[in-house]
């Protein structure tokens, strides 16, 4: 037998590990957002001039990323899961940011 507590499918969503989901939100949402931003600048072969379409679409492009992943944060069972699932997710963007990276550039 193990001794880990497995949770039930069907309880409904509580207030409990709020502190948790909310910094997972914060410190893994910001990474997330800044590594699509990356993903996205290299797809769009995007420079550093900032009156070009591309560079301000990624100028403005991760404070709303940001905000729509801190808020659904909030909707993860648990905060381990959250921690979790937004770290692969930032294990994956990260992933296709440094393959862009290396055949692109």
């Amino acid at each position: 037998m193990t001794d880990t507590v497995q949770e039930p499918r069907n309880a409904p969503l509580d207030g409990r590990g709020w502190s948790g989901k909310g910094l997972a939100g914060l410190v893994l949402g910001a990474t997330l957002a800044t590594g699509l931003m990356g993903v996205f600048g290299l797809l769009f072969h995007a420079d550093a001039q900032f009156r070009t379409a591309a560079a301000q679409i990624l100028r403005w492009f991760p404070g709303p990323v940001w905000g729509v992943v801190l808020a659904l944060s909030f909707l993860f069972r648990s905060p381990v899961r959250a921690w979790t699932t937004l770290g692969v997710l930032n294990g994956v963007v990260w992933a296709a940011y440094l393959l862009l990276r290396g055949i692109l550039v």
